[in-house]
């Protein structure tokens, strides 16, 4: 495991927060580079971080090919129904891949606002 890179304590705090704040809405969120080495993570299950931080950076480029080849653009959002009523979100921030997994039947207006509140960039901070 030498290719792992060390988690950023920064991106930790911020994902610590986000799932405080949540109220246990979510259940996982990772932040990993587009090349898939997770580089902060908190509850990542019985996954894996590197496992679940290669997977969600493949599906971030398997959509941005896409969109790229269809000549609209990068996505700003990626939500996945899952089984159950669970959800996962990607965005892009920063240039990092951002995760998040939800527990049963979320309030999806509530974690869109996270998202928008949490992992804002700062171009559009300055036109606010």
């Amino acid at each position: 495991m030498a290719g792992l890179q060390a988690p950023s304590p920064e991106l930790q705090a911020l994902l610590e927060e986000v799932i405080r704040v949540s109220r246990g809405s979510i259940e996982v969120a990772i932040v990993s580079k587009p090349d898939g080495t997770p580089v902060a993570h908190v509850n990542a299950s019985s996954v894996g971080p590197e496992y679940l931080g290669a997977a969600i950076s493949a599906i971030s480029g398997v959509v941005s090919a896409i969109l790229e080849v269809m000549h609209v653009g990068d996505y700003r959002r990626i939500v996945v129904e899952l089984n159950e009523k669970r959800y996962l979100f990607i965005i892009q921030h920063r240039g990092d891949v951002v995760a998040l997994i939800t527990r049963l039947n979320p309030n999806l207006g509530f974690i869109n606002l996270l998202l928008d509140l949490y992992f804002k960039e700062e171009e559009s901070i300055d036109k606010l």
